[in-house]
């Protein structure tokens, strides 16, 4: 901002140049001391050679703009820890407005007035962008690998470079989706909270044009693209508004992660409760029972069990997804009642016992546990028999 006012009188040719933040250091803060300084120190000066009041209204528009803020603006930015004067911006374009607006200025003087504020605008623009350039091309590159410390091929396609608080850093498009996914899918205790996306290696939030940039980035190969990322880009990153548009969606995906990446002791133990939970003393499964071929087994009906226990309460899809997950248990009992049990079985020729666990089951996919709003209830023959001694009821 200071940069923007120091630019704008140079447009407007004024014999002096106004610091205002210094002026306001030198006052203590006195607002009212300072818009005295204003005048009597300044624009008596140029009061003279000043015949069509194009000065004056600059003058007027510099004072709106560090010493006409509200309280309630003044408080905002208290509580945001940012100075009034460097961070006010919607202000800077509230006191165009209501100098365009007061229709005690003629024409001539509004159309002067607005040419100097283009043309500051522009060369501020043009500063900015220089200044962007030149931080970027010499500042440092701090990061060139991956997370798994494989080196970042610079110019490829799979490959994003932030510039982000005076350093660039290397992403790739996978890397970003999975730090983007981790903050918006966040949800303890499966409550969605969606978080702020960060910058993992200084943990500072990426700003809005980091967030475009990575997004138009991404879609250039959509057939991968993160759809939390997508929705969250349109509600113009409102954290709050994403939330109560998109909790169905962040708990469902957040199901599909945790039964990945949970660590293999929760996970067990949570899928030994669910058995203990539908089939108590029926499927039995012993301590010493490998952990990995468990969770491999079991992962698409653990799926559905978050589902049906956690997902959102009132869902159709809660419905579905317990009655799939009841028939698909139903069916690993009646396709092997033993499973889980320990088989001894002899070795020759020293005729030892060796220890082996019945593993069989039925094929089900977690292709097949997604897509549990395809699946139909199955009926008993008494409840079929049932409904057509109805059918034939109603018939006759």
């Amino acid at each position: 901002m200071n940069a923007f006012v120091h630019i704008l009188q140079k447009v407007t040719v004024t014999q002096n140049i106004i610091f205002p933040y210094r002026e306001l250091i030198k006052v203590a803060g006195n607002k009212d001391e300072l818009y005295k300084n204003l005048w009597n120190d300044y624009y008596t000066l140029e009061s003279s050679i000043d015949k069509e009041y194009n000065v004056y209204w600059i003058y007027q528009y510099i004072n709106g703009i560090y010493y006409e803020i509200c309280n309630r603006e003044e408080m905002e930015y208290n509580l945001q820890d940012k100075l009034v004067n460097n961070y006010s911006i919607k202000h800077k374009y509230k006191k165009i407005k209501e100098i365009m607006d007061n229709i005690f200025i003629d024409y001539k003087t509004k159309n002067k007035f607005m040419n100097n504020i283009s043309t500051t605008q522009r060369a501020y623009r043009g500063f900015s962008k220089l200044s962007q350039i030149y931080k970027h091309k010499t500042s440092k590159l701090q990061i060139t690998t991956n997370v798994m410390y494989d080196d970042i091929i610079p110019n490829h396609r799979d490959t994003i470079e932030l510039y982000h608080e005076g350093s660039r850093y290397l992403f790739t498009k996978y890397d970003l989706t999975r730090i983007i996914n981790t903050s918006l899918v966040n949800s303890p205790y499966y409550f969605a909270e969606p978080l702020i996306i960060r910058n993992p290696y200084n943990n500072v939030p990426f700003s809005k044009s980091i967030l475009y940039t990575i997004y138009f980035r991404m879609m250039e190969n959509p057939l991968k693209f993160p759809i939390l990322f997508h929705n969250f880009v349109w509600l113009d990153f409102d954290l709050h508004l994403f939330r109560s548009e998109n909790e169905c969606l962040i708990r469902e995906q957040y199901f599909r992660d945790y039964i990945y990446n949970t660590t293999e002791g929760t996970i067990i133990n949570e899928m030994r409760n669910m058995i203990k939970m539908y089939y108590p003393t029926k499927i039995i499964i012993p301590r010493d029972f490998p952990a990995k071929d468990l969770i491999r087994i079991l992962r698409p009906y653990y799926y559905l069990h978050l589902v049906s226990q956690y997902h959102i309460y009132g869902l159709e899809k809660t419905r579905m997804a317990t009655d799939y997950l009841n028939d698909k248990l139903y069916e690993l009992y009646v396709y092997n009642p033993k499973f889980g049990r320990i088989n001894y079985t002899k070795k020759t020729p020293n005729m030892s016992r060796v220890k082996k666990f019945n593993m069989d089951s039925p094929q089900f996919t977690m292709n097949e546990a997604y897509k549990y709003h395809l699946h139909k209830k199955v009926f008993s023959d008494d409840e079929d028999d049932d409904d057509e001694d109805d059918d034939d009821d109603s018939v006759s």
